[in-house]
């Protein structure tokens, strides 16, 4: 699983950061910070529905 991030998409909702908070998260400067791109099996379910969630498709994953 990649995860894939669109920065010009974002619009900063924070529905992934809600879903999977040990993955994403935001930074000081407000932007979205994906803390690991190393996803484990335990957490694939939660990103995707992060995903899913995401307003604008920002954020997207490509199985591997």
């Amino acid at each position: 699983m990649k995860i894939m991030y669109n920065a010009a998409t974002c619009n900063h909702y924070g529905a992934c950061i809600e879903e999977a908070p040990e993955v994403f998260s935001f930074a000081e400067d407000g932007s979205l910070r994906i803390q690991t791109y190393d996803i484990s099996r335990s957490l694939e379910d939660k990103v995707r529905d992060a995903c899913m969630m995401c307003p604008t498709q920002s954020v997207q994953i490509e199985d591997e």
